[in-house]
């Protein structure tokens, strides 16, 4: 019994850890400019829109995460990369501490009692403290001193050009595999293409997204919702809902992310679900609503890149057009029977 003794203690350190790392970055996080924009409890997420708290759900029952934006408030323009490589720092370093000193109260409480059932699970708890500690450590050393120089890197550089003012259309942006990086991984991959997606929509070249969005759907149908991918699934949404229009396709991602989706008040989650109804459901009604809200959403949205509002514009004027045609057209439609987009 030992060992599964051991191994409880281990599993409930991960637990413990990734509750310490969000009340670290929760007290940490705004002095470096950053903030906490989403908790995910197991299955019930809290994400921050407008200055609140919407709790919704998603489908990862077995993990505790959260993550970390820049605070438009507080640098809305500035590279915050030095802060970000200073919050790790202090967030990691207090990590261990509080990790050994976890570790020593138990062997101290415990003494020569760590072959009883409580202390096997204090132990296995303890020393999987220091373990996820260390290892955060580890990933954090990995991701600015390897990433960086990757494609990882590269997405991050190419943010802060936005952010300095570049529009998507100056990015120049190209197929991950005519970029030159090599052993490029799934997450790499899906969080860059999150931005070229957009590039190819401001650039009106919704043929070449058929590469990524096909190469990112077979990624996440292996996988659980990830908060950090939401934007990829939104895209993913849109280009199986406007550019290839397949609703196997689509209800899938949509199920996916639909808990953040629904809840979702800005301007692009709302322009998602407005194609999602129209083109897959031929809600043109429903589409009319969400093309509305999302219009209305921009005087939500101060601290948006500019070249992000007139995407979102973009594509919502486009649609707008479509719907006034549709509704003018001498065919029927329909609107969704089970209530779904409604």
């Amino acid at each position: 019994m030992r060992p599964f003794i051991l191994l409880t203690g281990l599993l409930l350190s991960i637990y413990a850890h990734s509750v310490i790392s969000l009340i670290l970055d929760a007290l940490i996080a705004p002095v470096f400019c950053m903030r906490i924009n989403m908790v995910s409890i197991f299955s019930l997420t809290f994400v921050k829109q407008n200055e609140k708290w919407v709790r919704t759900k998603t489908k990862s029952p077995s993990s505790i995460q959260h993550n970390i934006i820049r605070d438009s408030k507080k640098a809305p323009r500035r590279d915050l990369s030095k802060e970000v490589i200073l919050h790790k720092i202090v967030t990691r370093f207090l990590g261990i501490i509080i990790a050994a000193g976890i570790c020593a109260g138990i062997f101290f409480l415990f003494k020569g009692d760590l072959r009883s059932m409580a202390g096997g699970l204090a132990l296995g708890f303890g020393v999987g403290m220091v373990i996820n500690a260390i290892k955060s450590v580890i990933i954090a050393l990995y991701v600015h001193l390897v990433l960086m120089k990757r494609l990882a890197g590269f997405t991050d550089r190419t943010i802060q050009r936005m952010r300095n003012g570049e529009p998507f259309e100056d990015l120049n942006l190209k197929p991950v595999e005519e970029m030159g990086f090599k052993n490029v991984t799934n997450t790499e991959k899906i969080l860059y293409y999150s931005l070229y997606m957009s590039y190819l929509a401001a650039i009106d070249n919704t043929e070449a997204m058929r590469v990524p969005s096909h190469e990112m759907m077979n990624v996440i149908l292996e996988r659980e919702f990830i908060q950090q991918y939401t934007l990829s699934y939104y895209w993913l949404l849109y280009f199986f809902s406007e550019v290839e229009p397949n609703r196997q396709f689509a209800d899938v991602v949509f199920n996916k992310v639909n808990g953040v989706l629904m809840t979702d008040t800005g301007t692009n989650g709302k322009r998602v679900m407005a194609y999602y109804a129209f083109d897959i459901y031929n809600d043109i009604a429903g589409a009319e609503r969400f093309v509305s809200e999302g219009y209305a959403a921009f005087s939500n949205w101060p601290n948006a890149l500019a070249t992000e509002k007139e995407l979102e514009k973009k594509l919502l004027d486009k649609l707008s057009s479509r719907i006034t045609q549709a509704k003018t057209a001498p065919q029927p439609y329909y609107h969704v029977s089970d209530n779904r987009i409604m």
